[in-house]
């Protein structure tokens, strides 16, 4: 009777570390973010059964009163010390200039409910002009954005 109550004891504590180490690394597929005149929404695709996670990755972005979305294939995504650095090319006008914006998403770790962080959001004008002469002042001016974000898991 001792060695079936231990063994109760033993099964229990090992579902018990099953879920909170279950719970302790559940990653994030939705961060939603707002900031002055700026609003951003991603939702993370695992290219898994639809249903469950959302099929594919979308950038949802409103600056002022323009809206722009953005599908996995329009999407730059690279590892850095602080986090990913999602981009997204926002205007391209040929032998001009390239408008795109760039936010970090930090690694986080949900542990079963939804973890507040904060970002900024980059808005960076490249000047790409046809000419021969050099560049005199900035070459690439930025904007930045505090952004006030939540990262969560949702099931679709």
């Amino acid at each position: 009777m001792k060695q079936k109550y231990t063994l109760m004891i033993i099964a229990s504590l090992f579902w018990v570390s099953l879920a909170n180490a279950a719970e302790a690394e559940q990653q994030p597929n939705f961060y939603e973010c707002t900031g002055r005149g700026a609003s951003l929404t991603l939702s993370i695709g695992s290219k898994a059964e639809v249903g469950i996670m959302p099929a594919a990755t979308v950038l949802n972005l409103e600056l002022g009163k323009q809206s722009y979305s953005f599908k996995e294939q329009d999407i730059t995504v690279e590892l850095t010390l602080i986090g990913e650095l999602w981009e997204a090319v926002l205007q391209h006008v040929p032998d001009s200039h390239i408008n795109h914006a760039s936010v970090v998403i930090p690694q986080i770790n949900l542990g079963g409910e939804a973890k507040r962080f904060a970002s900024q959001l980059i808005l960076t004008k490249i000047s790409t002009p046809f000419t021969g002469q050099p560049f005199n002042g900035v070459v690439n001016a930025s904007k930045y954005i505090d952004l006030s974000c939540t990262a969560s898991l949702v099931y679709y």
